[in-house]
């Protein structure tokens, strides 16, 4: 997914100066600009958010990390919750036990719109511990893996 593929050369968004791309890196102005109109397309985006998570590093330190979310909406398709990649199947259609879902009830900082659950879907357990730095029980990745089986012999007759 590349910002030219989405966005008009003439892209104009409202708030265009709260967008913060490090202006001493050895980037040069046309990857910077282009790396900006991405993030104002993310911001513009009503299922994306974002928040950071501390996490631990190898030398002990405490680093904050940031994690970039796409939910998908009710009634709406299913969306990858890492890559926001669209899937052909509606929330609360029989595919979606084919995905391991999440939801997120946290209220982040980056966020103010957000008063509700959001519904997050990923391919299975492991993904959704590489994206939000978190660990799922051993036997809620093996229920997952128990119904998805299941769901996939029955999608397959």
């Amino acid at each position: 997914m590349y910002a030219d593929e989405y966005l008009p050369d003439d892209a104009v968004f409202d708030n265009d100066a709260d967008v913060s791309i490090d202006e001493t890196s050895s980037m040069d102005t046309q990857d910077r600009n282009i790396k900006k109109r991405y993030e104002l397309y993310k911001r513009s985006d009503s299922d994306y958010y974002s928040f950071k998570v501390k996490k631990q590093n190898e030398d002990g330190d405490i680093v904050r990390h940031k994690v970039e979310v796409y939910s998908s909406p009710m009634h709406g398709y299913i969306r990858n919750a890492s890559s926001g990649l669209r899937e052909p199947y509606k929330v609360g259609s029989k595919y979606e036990d084919l995905f391991f879902s999440v939801s997120d009830v946290g209220i982040h900082k980056d966020s103010e719109t957000i008063k509700k659950p959001r519904s997050l879907f990923y391919r299975n357990p492991e993904e959704f511990e590489r994206h939000q730095f978190g660990k799922v029980p051993q036997e809620i990745k093996k229920a997952w893996h128990d119904r998805y089986v299941k769901v996939r012999a029955i999608l397959q007759d």
